[in-house]
């Protein structure tokens, strides 16, 4: 439990063959995670492109087999709230909304809320009944994740679920830009 947040820009293969440049940021109580990533359009961190934050209950199951010290870790995401802050993810979310679809069109810097209640099917996932398979370990004062898929996927089936330790989060009291 706690908030935790990136030591540093990261950099991870996203699923067009291209990367992505994040700071992570979680807030995680004894029934809920919200993790928040930020999104940069490149490895300077200067210019924001989208910042998502996923919602959710979660539950720890057994000590990795391929990890000693972490345990394996569900999360069924149940929301999501993305803002878009460049024009060419406003215009990426706005040609991937359903014609029929219960959310605004997407505009720079305004944040949508969507769960089951707004969109079944947002971007390949049924919200409300998408789970991610990961890794949970704490060492030295420092929490790491599961290893995210080589090919940018996410890890949304349990053969995906990571081998390895991505880089770790740092405990904060407060987060160091606002959330």
């Amino acid at each position: 439990m706690g908030k935790w947040e990136s030591l540093s820009l990261e950099s991870r293969p996203n699923a067009w063959g291209g990367k992505n440049y994040l700071k992570r940021f979680f807030h995680n109580t004894e029934k809920e995670a919200i993790g928040t990533l930020v999104f940069y359009t490149d490895d300077t961190g200067d210019q924001l492109n989208l910042t998502l934050s996923v919602i959710g209950p979660y539950h720890f199951g057994h000590e990795s087999k391929e990890v000693p010290g972490a345990y394996e870790a569900d999360f069924d995401f149940t929301r999501f709230i993305i803002t878009p802050h460049s024009e060419s993810m406003v215009e990426m979310l706005n040609k991937s909304r359903p014609p029929a679809s219960k959310l605004k069109e997407w505009k720079a810097d305004q944040s949508q809320t969507v769960d089951a209640g707004i969109e079944e099917g947002f971007l390949g996932m049924v919200i409300g009944k998408y789970k991610e398979y990961d890794l949970v370990k704490i060492e030295e004062g420092l929490l790491y994740y599961g290893g995210r898929p080589a090919d940018g996927s996410a890890p949304d089936s349990p053969e995906k679920r990571a081998k390895e330790l991505q880089v770790p989060l740092k405990r904060v009291n407060e987060f160091s830009i606002k959330i």
